[in-house]
Order: structure tokens, then sequence, then C-alpha cells
């Protein structure tokens, strides 16, 4: 047993030899301390002159045999079953006097003489030792052993440099990687077990995601950052994980003092001796990528302001960068295990593009200005962004000035829903208009400042949005509004939900039916709390007495009943014959989520919460449409009025009232909206800065304020309506007002001629007693009529005119009545007193000084520039009445030529409509070439 032992005894000393390379620090000492401890053995029992084989087997091979014993049966193995040529070996190994070769050379004689199977066995030893040691010693690496890798510049992401320079360092790589696994393994089996031995891994989602939400916080900042973009990507994660990861803070234990003492030291070198009273030992806050500190700066221009000093955490880039690298080259591994059809490189590349980007304090730095600068153009002075203090600003310092206020949604001002609107109309000037969106909106960077001002901070992560995109969303808007849902389909692919490849496919399934219904039910607002009501609301109709759970499963089958009936009307019409199952089974290939969205939806998913707090019934898609309006009416592209077009004919071919009276409220809406809430966060910031003025006399300035804002926003209204009426280059607008207003002239001009030429004379000559009315002559009924003919459209039109000047009277805005300055006598003959007492009284019919003042300037500014475009209007108006005149009575004429037999009547009749179509003719020419040429001199002049 012992020569056994002593076999087994040298080769796992090999082994233990070949890993102790290996091994961490403190368990060196420790096997050294046992080592000492076997040598003192050794010479007690050489001092007792035992032979060495005897020696050797009394110390060492005891030991390592009783521990080996734990895991090998050695009870059938004894001196017996060795060969005695192993047994000689053994000997001579032991003998002293061999070199070190010969006693190599005898253990490699003594290992190719046992068993094969024993050898196998003997040689796993070391490799699984060394194997064990290696992973070990990788996967717990030393602090700081990322420290100075960075493969590229800081801000800008590229994957293939990374990769070529990781390639440089496959140490580095298998160590973040091992240590990667060591701290998912817990969670990778859990899921596993779930999966395959479980089998039901819905029933512990919910604790799994508790799991992977500690994994994450654990795991550093790059999985923070990947938490965060999943959170709002349940279409790459199970719905639990997403809402758990939606509750992630981006906070972290702050980094130590001293450097970032040592990091504002060298970025800013001289120039932070001009921060002052900044007390690093107590950061503001502290997120995975750097940490804000308060203090004061004394600046170049000789001002002193509070500022926010943010200060990038050491070896962020380095860290980011190498995790960012891990995960994209194992993404199309994962890709292939889950037989996703999600490009989930591509992926790891846009939120590599992010994280990198926020690294660049610069950009955020352009970033910031840039939002502030561009607000400042379109007039939206009640949001702003941090004002960046450049010279103390580098890539891993950004200086700003301090913000004083209170996050919005905790907040418990009663302007609340006011900011919310200014920051829905941001949001939707930066993904329509400005290009630059911000892609980090979650509650804690919206804040309502002091001064009421909404203020948006972290622009670290932004996202470029194409024209094409915009219009795209345009359009979706339109046919949305206009309930054009057959157009829905192609928007969906324009805008990168829906695979082009996929269209027809999906269209003939009827997957989209229950897409439309929902989104009808949103259009009503009230959050997803409401349309859920609703819909079980309506449902309880249908189906009485159910309870909730029974009406889930009619839901369920009603919808799938609609997808069905959309399908095979479908199929009717496109020959496509696809179950509605392997659609579903394949609607992965058909759908994905474009990342515009991610960022877009999460935005509006902030804002529609904090706006349900004060309004359980907001709607976050009504609440977006008086933007919408304003820009289609406001944009001169083709695609815009191209949208606008379907969103005021539907799918039609007649304009609809009711959308086309919505699309004037909600370009009025927002136009006073936007001019009135200016004016009072104006207000609000003087207020802030005088604290010396009595409460009454503010008071009255208040409401002196709050009239003149009402003034001047509907003069606003006035100026961005005549913009669009009078643009001289003309626009979809101003030609759809001139030709449906002279479409519905012309049919009041025919209505007024047939009045007299027709009407009139009969009802005279009914009118005239003794039958006196049979002398006169009888109207030219059959030569006229034709030509007092009005066409389906100037019907429409007439009616068109109608309808929304009944409907636009009660809610034009109106500009305060001036005041009865001459003491004029009531026409009706009243008591002047009453109403001069009621209107001095009430102060509301009567305008200011100042009221009057604003009035005139504009009047005086505006009648200039405004008065030749009225006239230019006025002219295209009248061209166009007389082209149609000229047109109708040519069709006319042209559809009564064939008579032969002419009489005088008649042909009196046509000689005069010649004559008037030629006169209409010759007088639309002439204004059109004097509005070409005065348009010609405008552009000159210019």
């Amino acid at each position: 047993m012992r020569n056994t032992a002593a076999i087994l005894s040298l080769l796992v000393i090999g082994a233990g030899s070949s890993c102790y390379a290996f091994q961490q620090p403190s368990t060196r000492q420790h096997h050294a301390q046992q080592f000492n401890s076997k040598r003192q053995i050794n010479h007690a029992i050489n001092n007792r002159n035992e032979k060495p084989l005897t020696k050797l087997s009394m110390s060492v091979m005891d030991d390592v045999t009783e521990k080996l014993g734990n895991y090998v049966d050695f009870s059938s193995l004894t001196t017996m079953s060795i060969p005695p040529a192993l047994l000689a070996d053994m000997d001579k190994l032991f003998t002293t006097g061999l070199t070190l070769e010969q006693k190599l050379a005898h253990l490699a004689s003594m290992y190719v003489s046992l068993p094969t199977s024993m050898q196998i066995a003997f040689a796993a030893v070391p490799i699984l030792t060394t194997a064990y040691g290696v992973f070990y010693n990788l996967s717990h690496p030393e602090d700081g052993y990322r420290r100075g890798y960075e493969p590229y510049r800081r801000g800008l992401y590229d994957p293939l440099v990374a990769k070529a320079y990781y390639s440089r360092h496959p140490f580095l790589v298998a160590k973040r990687a091992l240590e990667l696994l060591r701290f998912s393994n817990g969670f990778i089996f859990s899921i596993l077990y779930d999966k395959y031995i479980l089998r039901d891994e819905e029933k512990y989602r919910k604790i799994r995601a508790q799991q992977l939400l500690e994994l994450v916080q654990k795991a550093g900042p790059t999985a923070i950052k990947v938490g965060q973009a999943l959170s709002v990507r349940p279409d790459l994660v199970p719905a639990e994980y997403a809402e758990a990861l939606s509750t992630l803070q981006d906070r972290v234990p702050p980094f130590p003092s001293n450097e970032a003492k040592d990091l504002l030291r060298s970025e800013l070198s001289a120039s932070m001796m001009k921060l002052t009273n900044l007390s690093l030992e107590k950061p503001v806050a502290s997120a995975s990528i750097g940490q804000v500190y308060r203090g004061m700066a004394s600046l170049s221009d000789g001002s002193v302001r509070e500022v926010a000093v943010k200060v990038q955490r050491p070896d962020v880039l380095a860290e980011i960068a190498l995790d960012l690298h891990i995960v994209r080259e194992f993404a199309p591994t994962y890709q292939k295990i889950t037989r996703s059809a999600t490009d989930f490189q591509s992926l790891a590349n846009e939120w590599g593009r992010g994280f990198i980007a926020e690294l660049a304090y610069s950009e955020e730095a352009k970033n910031t200005k840039k939002f502030n600068k561009e607000m400042k153009e379109r007039g939206l002075t009640a949001v702003t962004a941090p004002v960046v203090v450049d010279e103390l600003s580098t890539d891993r310092i950004l200086v700003t000035e301090w913000v004083s206020g209170t996050r919005l949604d905790r907040s418990t001002a009663g302007d609340v829903p006011r900011l919310c609107s200014v920051a829905l109309n941001a949001y939707l000037l930066m993904l329509l208009e400005t290009g630059t969106l911000h892609c980090d909106p979650h509650p804690g960077n919206l804040m309502r400042t002091d001064e009421g001002q909404l203020c948006i901070l972290d622009w670290g992560m932004t996202l470029e949005t194409d024209p094409n995109l915009q219009y795209s969303l345009l359009e979706f808007v339109a046919h949305l509004t206009s309930e054009d849902y057959d157009r829905v389909p192609e928007d969906l692919v324009q805008l990168g939900f829906l695979k082009a490849e996929r269209l027809d496919t999906v269209r003939a399934s009827g997957f989209l039916e229950p897409l439309t219904y929902v989104l009808q039910q949103a259009g009503q607002g009230g959050g997803g709390k409401k349309v859920r009501e609703r819909i079980f609301a309506e449902y309880r109709e249908r189906y009485p007495g159910l309870d909730d759970d029974e009406l889930r499963y009619a839901m369920r089958d009603d919808m799938q009943k609609q997808i069905e009936e959309a399908r095979k009307k479908e199929s009717a019409v496109s020959g496509i014959t696809m179950e509605v199952e392997e659609l579903q089974k394949r609607n992965r290939d058909a759908f994905s989520i474009p990342e515009w969205f991610l960022y877009t939806s999460r935005a509006f998913l902030t804002l529609e919460g904090i706006c349900l707090q004060a309004d359980e019934d907001y709607s976050i898609i009504k609440s977006c449409f008086p933007y919408v309006a304003r820009r289609l009416l406001n944009d001169g592209s083709p695609r815009s009025q191209t949208a606008l077009k379907d969103l005021i004919y539907g799918a039609g071919d007649s304009i609809d009232v009711e959308r086309l009276t919505d699309l004037a409220g909600g370009f009025s809406t927002y136009t006073t909206t936007q001019k009135v809430i200016n004016s009072e966060t104006a207000n609000n910031i003087n207020a802030a800065h005088d604290n010396k003025s009595n409460a009454n006399a503010e008071m009255r300035r208040t409401s002196s304020k709050t009239r003149l804002a009402d003034t001047e926003a509907a003069i606003t209204l006035a100026k961005d309506g005549a913009e669009i009426l009078l643009n001289p280059k003309g626009n979809f607008v101003q030609n759809l007002l001139v030709d449906e207003t002279a479409a519905a002239t012309s049919a009041q001009i025919k209505d007024a001629l047939k009045d007299v030429l027709l009407d009139n004379p009969y009802r005279i000559k009914a009118s005239l007693p003794l039958n006196l009315g049979s002398f006169l002559p009888v109207p030219l009924e059959k030569e006229l009529a034709p030509f007092f003919e009005k066409s389906d459209g100037e019907i429409k039109a007439q009616a068109l005119l109608n309808k929304v000047t009944a409907a636009a009277a009660p809610s034009l805005p109106t500009l305060p009545s001036l005041p009865n300055l001459n003491g004029a006598a009531n026409t009706n003959g009243e008591n002047d007193n009453t109403t001069n007492s009621a209107s001095t009284n009430s102060g509301e019919s009567s305008i200011d000084p100042e009221q009057l003042a604003v009035i005139s300037r504009e009047l005086r500014e505006n009648l200039p520039k405004y008065a030749p475009l009225l006239g230019q209007l006025g002219s295209k108006f009248v061209a166009t009445v007389l082209e149609r005149t000229s047109e109708d009575i040519d069709r006319v004429l042209l559809t009564t030529e064939h008579n032969s037999e002419e009489s005088p009547a008649d042909t009196l009749v046509r000689t005069a409509a010649r004559g008037l179509k030629s006169g209409a003719e010759s007088g639309a020419q002439v204004l059109k070439s004097q509005r070409l040429a005065e348009e010609a001199e405008a552009a000159g002049s210019k």
C-alpha cells in the first residue's frame, strides 16, 4: 500500500508544483508552512536511521494517501498488483546518490509500467489541477488590472480598432470574461435549472429578475448601462426582467477624493485655482461614469458663480471598452443559441456608440449648448439646460452653473402639468426638427427650477434623427389622426418597425387589426390603466355576466377572430394563404424595434407618468397633436404637405371639417400656449430676482402681465397664421384655402345670379295681382340654367365654408375690445351708465395702455410687411375665381354646342357667355403676370 502511495504522492507533488506559480500569495504562504512541517518530520525520521522509503512512506505518503482517499478507492490496490520491475524502480528512485535526471527517468519508467486506466487517471490530476489554478486566478484578477488599456480615444467608439487591440492582450480579455462568468454562473445555473429540470421558467421569473438586478449592479458600469437599455426592450428580455431593470439606479459608491483631486489637477492645471469651496470629500452624486461636486468658480470675466463640477471616474474608458468588446464578440454566439432574429452585434455597437459618447464631456458640453441655442431660436424660453462654463471644462471635467430646483416628478408646484407640456414640445422639437434627441430622459434628469423653468440635465448621450425619419413620423401621425389605418403598415416600414419584405405577409395575416384597436383606445388618453378600463367596460357590455378572467379569454377569442377575418379578406384579394399561426411564430422575423423609438418612448412614458399624477385622463397622443399641427402647417416640404393633405382629406377625396377644425385648433393652441408659457416663465424669473416688491403691487403687476401676455399670444397667433397664409411662395394650406374659397365663391355667385335672373322674375310674376305677371316675359331658364349648375366640388366647398364658419366662430381667439373712447350713445337706446359701469367694474372688456401700445406697435411694424402680401393673396384668389368662371363657361358651351337649331335667345346668351369667358381669361392672365412680376421684384431686392 505504501509503495502505491509513493507513486501517487510523486505524481501529485509534480502536479502541485506545476500549479504552484498560479496560486495567490496567501495560498502559497500556507503551503510553504505545510512544507516546512513535512521537512521537520522527515528530519526526525532520519535521526532514527530508518530507510529512505520508509521515511517517505511514514511522513508524506500517508498524508497524501489520506487526502486522496476521499476521492479514490485504494482498497483494491496492493503491492502484489504492482509489477516487480516497477517496485525495483521505486527502490532506485528513493536511493540516495541518484541525480535529478536519473530520478525523472525512473519516474517515467514507473508511469509507463502502470495500467492504462491508471495512467489516464494520474495524467488528469495535474491537468485538472493546473486548469483550476488558472481559472481561479484569472477569475479573481488583482485590482486595477484594466488600468491604462484604452483601445480608442474617448468618445470615439470603434469596434474594429478594439478587436485588433484586444487581440494583442488575450489574457486581459480572459480575465474579465472569467470574472463576469464568476459573477453570473449562479444566475445562469438557476435559469437552466428552471428551464430543463423544473420545466417552469415563468413560475420563478420574478425571483430571477431580482437576482439579475443584483448581478447587474455588481458587474460594473457597463452592466448598469446595458441594464438600463434593456429595461425598455421587453422584446429582448422577459417583461419581468425589463420591469426589474427599470428600477435600476445608476448610483455606485464614490471613488476616493484624492483620485478626483489628481484628475482635476491634471486636466485643469493652474485653472483649478479658480474653483473654490469645492468639498471633494462629499460628492453631491456618484454614478457609474463620474461624480458631481458643488462649489464656486471665479471666472475670467470677473464673475463668481455657483457651479456643479462633474469629474469622470479614473479608468472608466478602459473598463467600458473591454466589456463592450466582450459583449460584442459574444453576441453572435448568443444569437445562435437563442435563435433570435435580433442582430445583437449591431445592438451592441449601438450601445457602444452611446456609452462611449458619454465619456467625452466635451461632446456633452456641445450638446448642452446646442439645445439651449435651438430652444432660444424657436422661442421656447420655458425650457433650458445647464449653462456650460467652457473655460473650466475638458474631456473628463464638465463644469456648469448650478441649477437649483426640484425633480419634476417630485415637485408639488401647480405648474407641473404646464412644464410637462413644455417637456413634451421640447422632445417633439428635438425628434422632428433639430434632429438631436436627448437619450437619457429618466425622471432624475427633468427638473423644475426655482424660477419655474424646465431644466433637462445630462446631455452625454444623444441620438441624431435624420429628416426621413422625421417626415415618416409626421405621416404616421397624420394617418392615425385621420383614421386612415390602411396606410399604417407602410408607415411602420418607414419607421423601422416592420421589414419591407414582410409587409404583404403581415397585412395578409390580419395581425394589425388588434394594433389598430389599441391605437384607437390609446388616443382617448388616461394612460394604460384607463385604456384597460375602457376595454374591459366595452367587453362587459358585449358579454354580461363574465368575470375578469373570463373576459380576458373572450378578448383573446375576439382578437383571434378579427385576425382570421382580416386574413381571409386579404387573402381573397392578394392570393396569400399563409396561416396566422405561422406568422405569429415568425413575428420576430417581421418586426423589430428601432433605436430611436427606445429613447423616445422612454421620454414620453416618463412625461405621461408625471402628467397622469395631475390628470388621470391625460392623453399624450392628443397632447402631441398641437405641435404636429403647427409643424405640418409651417413646413413647405413635399412630404410634409402630402401628410397634411392626408390628414385633411383622410382616405376619401373630400375635406373632413372636424379634422380641419382640429388642425386649426391645434395650431392655435400650440402658438398661444407657448407664448403664454414663455411670458409666465419670464414673470417667474423676474419675481425670483425681485424680493422687494409690495404684495399688492405685485398682484396688480401680475394681473396686468397676464392680460398683456394674452394680447401678445393673440398677436403671435395672427402673425404665425399670416406667415403661412400669406407666404409669397405659396404652400398647400394657401392653395387649399384659395381653391376651396374660390370654389365656394363661384357657387355663391351662381346662386346669386340664378336668384336674380331666374328665381326673382318668377317670384315677381307670381306676386302680381290680377294675373298681371302673365304679361311679363318668361325668364330664359332653358338657356341660362346650364350656366348656374354647380359642380360637386363647388357644392362641397360651399358646405365646407358654412361648417367651418359655424365651427370656428366660437373658438376664434380675439383681442380685447377697445374702450369706448368717445362715449358714444348706445344704439339700442339703453342707459349708457349701466354699460359703462359694468365695463369699468369688470375690467375685462377694455384694454389698458400697455396692451394698446403693444397693438399699436405691432400694427406699425407689421402692416408694411403684410399689406403687400395680403394684396398678392387677394390677387391670387381673384385670378382663381376668374379661371374657374372661364372654365365653367367653356364647359357649358362645349356641352351645348351640338344643338343644330339655335334660338335668338340662345344665341344671345352664348354670345354673352363667350364675351364673359374672354374677359375672365384676360383678367386672370393679367393678375397672374402682375403677381409674378411682384414676386420677381421682391426676390431681386433680397
